[in-house]
């Protein structure tokens, strides 16, 4: 600025030192002559001094519209520029405002974006990607962003590439389900206002397990409700017969209570279910020995066992081992393993180690010596009602959820099960525990 004021101030002196002789030689007087020039001097002056504030608020809205921060104006100027300076102020405070209120929905999208449970795929009019949120890319296992390919290189199935094509696409949307990378996808598209679509990507597969999971539950316990069901309406029938014997009356009368306690060990194995998959009811947790907990379950299957020609040994290393958790928990899963053991698998020994391992975690392992498991049943036998032999099980008692119940009880708690098994050689469940387990 003081350059430009001192470039004026110079070209005013030599407009000055030519004007004079100019005005003196054509018979302008003097004094006439200074006087000129002076005005000519107040007029450039004045013109400055005018365009000086102009130029001002012109370079200000020029810094407003390319979003650059620019000092605020002076608002003490009166007249017509002073009200340019304020009204430039208040645009200046709204435009920032605005911008403001921008970022913070852009930060809050962002952020839903990354945190949203379903997959975000943005498309532009051409079928290339805008935007992909994280879960989009987890779904896809793309370890590169994904901005910029065509929809065509990221999905194998052909339906869905000209499901997702923007211009296929109507203003109500569309919805429909597509097997991605092995996983049930339902996919919802929608237009974007400005061209190209937006689709969310549900993942289903767990839905629909568990939808198969709950049929094939209902199923079973139907199924085996209705066996003793049926069983008890037989005998009964038959008891109402004048000519039945008095010895066949009390075996009726026994099979009518053995199939009625069968029905109720179902009933109280499928309200223990229902109770670990509560998540409003919280456990007791207690510390306390296993040891202990270990004989006195033993003890009280001692019998079938020694009536079967099943010997069990107990190892407890170190001897006052401890393990925090449910203790009905704990005995429950003890005893099913037993019973399993003592019941189904044609064992000559049962062995019950408890020790900890090399991760600080409590290792609790029911083994036996039978007939083992075939490898494709393994990773199943923790499922309700799933029976390797079912024939056999049933014979030898038994409701079908014992399993499932250890690997319920045993995640309540923070453990870990699974099964190792060879078949003709024998079965080893085994649990881990955190060493704080509940």
């Amino acid at each position: 600025m003081r350059a430009r004021l001192l470039l004026s101030y110079t070209a005013l002196v030599l407009l000055s030192l030519v004007l004079y002789p100019v005005l003196a030689s054509a018979g302008v007087p003097g004094p006439a002559a200074v006087t000129f020039i002076a005005a000519l001097a107040l007029a450039a002056g004045m013109s400055w001094l005018l365009d000086r504030p102009v130029r001002r608020a012109k370079e200000f809205a020029q810094a407003l519209s390319s979003g650059e921060s620019s000092p605020r104006l002076p608002e003490t100027a009166g007249g017509e520029i002073g009200d340019l300076y304020r009204a430039l102020n208040r645009l200046s405070e709204s435009l920032q405002s605005v911008l403001e209120e921008r970022g913070t929905e852009k930060r809050e999208t962002e952020l839903l974006l990354r945190e949203m449970g379903e997959g975000v795929l943005a498309l532009d009019p051409s079928g290339r990607v805008q935007r992909a949120n994280p879960e989009l890319r987890r779904m896809l296992s793309a370890s590169e962003a994904l901005e910029g390919r065509a929809v065509a290189t990221l999905f194998r199935d052909p339906e869905l590439v000209a499901y997702l094509a923007p211009d296929a696409i109507s203003e109500e949307g569309a919805q429909g389900e597509f097997e991605v990378f092995g996983r049930t996808m339902l996919v919802t598209a929608r237009p974007l206002p400005a061209g190209g679509i937006v689709a969310v990507f549900s993942d289903l597969t767990e839905l629909h397990r568990l939808d198969r999971v709950r049929t094939e539950f209902v199923a079973n316990a139907s199924h085996e409700l209705k066996t003793p069901l049926t069983a008890i309406r037989g005998y009964a029938e038959t008891l109402q017969s004048a000519d039945v014997a008095d010895d066949d009356r009390s075996r009726f009368a026994d099979r009518i209570v053995d199939h009625t306690e069968r029905m109720t060990a179902l009933v109280e194995d499928l309200l223990t279910l229902a109770r670990l998959e509560d998540p409003g009811v919280t456990a007791r947790r207690e510390a306390g020995k296993i040891l202990p907990l270990v004989e006195s379950i033993v003890d009280a299957c001692s019998g079938r066992a020694e009536a079967a020609g099943i010997a069990i040994s107990v190892r407890i290393d170190p001897s006052d081992l401890t393990l925090t958790g449910e203790r009905e928990g704990l005995r429950q899963i003890l005893e099913n393993l037993l019973d399993n053991a003592i019941s189904h698998s044609g064992a000559e020994s049962v062995q019950i180690v408890a020790t900890t391992s090399g991760s600080g975690e409590v290792r609790l392992t029911v083994g036996d010596d039978g007939r083992g498991i075939p490898t494709a049943h393994l990773e199943r036998i923790f499922e309700r009602f799933y029976r390797v032999d079912p024939s056999r099980s049933r014979a030898t008692g038994g409701t079908g959820l014992g399993l499932s119940i250890v690997k319920h009880w045993t995640e309540s708690m923070g453990g870990r099960v699974w099964a190792e098994s060879e078949v003709g050689v024998g079965t080893s469940v085994h649990l881990a525990f955190p060493t704080d387990a509940g």
